[in-house]
């Protein structure tokens, strides 16, 4: 389905939504706790609809689970580990461009302690076997996501666990922000100088009251302030919190970074989320100056190619982006054009393109709108608030 922006947001003040990355963790530790998720986070995006229904579904009493994760790579990647240390016999379903997303190294670790796994490209995506405990080793270069999984799911074996990670952890402050939901569960984890150390027999015991109040979300945020940046309007987003775990805070730094007249470096590699809109902030800027976003490599493993996906896409409209082989090269160009968007099924390429329109010279019409319901459903209900005019096509 098509949309064009006749005018873009100016002015108001929109709520954040709650953070994805603090949901996911968030529902999977009270369901483990014991908490009736069913309506926690209900409606709020398709990403925290798959979470809830696959711990619903793993939990449940079926011999062998059959639970959708849709296109969510944060749902099965914390899912399969959780699967295996309970035991469970599970078929993922799964959703887009998610059956091809690399597994590799999450499936080696998984097979080499206990587990059987469908071979790599199947659909569904199947798990038997119980996990077991002992010495883990991840590189610290593909996903922090595998990190992530092992560190919910081994405190429920019944043995210790150590997971080795080797070279620098990626996106480490989406671990932290795992760390920090385990120690609200009351699960214990060791942080060491090659990994983590986990004690293994421990029960998950989280309080209601972090079930519901989940932070305001970094990451969809970050296009209402960069709006708020490349307008100069008075868009205000409310509900961020400045000492939150989610490394896409960086996006504060990031925006006054991109005021100077100097070239503005941004390192990707824990912030990948931010690049789609972090591109439309640095074609912004004053004509010729440079923005260089190195580290991305990972960015070609999401909804879509986003390397590619930005770079295509941001040129449509009449911005100037070289793609590379692990980042962009952006120059400032000020004014887009405007014209057709991909939205590439990929929600953070659609509200990309969203945010251009605030300094596009005429209408843009995107393509694939709805891809925005995997994490923001209601965003061009909040860009409309704003005094965006939007036509349905």
């Amino acid at each position: 389905m098509k949309c064009r922006i006749i005018k873009p947001a100016d002015s108001g003040v929109v709520q954040a939504p709650p953070s994805k990355s603090a949901a996911h963790r968030m529902l999977i530790a009270a369901g483990l706790s014991g908490i009736d998720i069913e309506n926690f986070c209900k409606d709020v995006s398709q990403d925290m609809d798959a979470t809830r229904d696959c711990i619903k579904g793993i939990l449940s009493d079926a011999k062998v689970k059959q639970v959708s994760c849709g296109e969510s790579g944060s749902t099965l990647r914390f899912m399969l580990p959780i699967a295996g240390a309970l035991g469970a016999n599970t078929q993922f379903r799964a959703a887009g461009r998610l059956p091809n997303r690399p597994l590799g190294a999450l499936r080696e670790a998984l097979e080499s302690h206990g587990c059987t796994m469908s071979k790599e490209g199947n659909n569904p995506i199947c798990i038997s076997g119980q996990l077991k405990s002992g010495e883990y080793t991840l590189p610290g270069d593909i996903s922090s996501q595998y990190v992530t999984g092992l560190l919910m799911a081994l405190p429920l074996v019944k043995k210790d666990s150590h997971i080795t990670i080797v070279g620098k952890l990626q996106s480490k402050p989406y671990v932290d922000l795992t760390m920090d939901t385990l120690t609200k569960a009351g699960i214990k984890i060791v942080e060491k100088p090659y990994g983590y150390m986990v004690p293994g027999g421990q029960k998950y015991n989280l309080p209601v009251k972090y079930v519901e109040s989940i932070e305001g979300d970094w990451s969809n945020g970050a296009f209402w302030l960069v709006m708020k940046a490349i307008r100069s309007m008075g868009i205000e987003c409310e509900g961020l919190d400045l000492a939150s775990a989610q490394g896409d805070k960086a996006i504060v730094d990031i925006i006054s970074g991109a005021s100077q007249k100097g070239e503005l470096i941004v390192d990707a590699s824990d912030i990948p989320d931010l690049i789609p809109v972090v591109s439309v902030l640095a074609s912004a800027r004053r004509k010729g100056l440079i923005t260089r976003v190195i580290n991305g490599e990972r960015l070609r493993y999401k909804e879509s190619d986003r390397l590619e996906a930005v770079a295509r896409v941001m040129n449509g409209l009449g911005a100037d982006i070289e793609e590379l082989e692990d980042g962009l090269i952006i120059k400032g160009v000020e004014k887009l054009k405007g014209g057709e968007a991909d939205g590439c099924n990929d929600h953070r390429i659609v509200m990309m393109a969203a945010t251009a329109a605030c300094i596009s010279e005429n209408p843009i019409t995107i393509d694939g709108y709805e891809a925005v319901a995997k994490s923001y459903p209601n965003f061009f209900d909040e860009y409309q608030k704003l005094g965006g005019e939007i036509e349905w096509l």
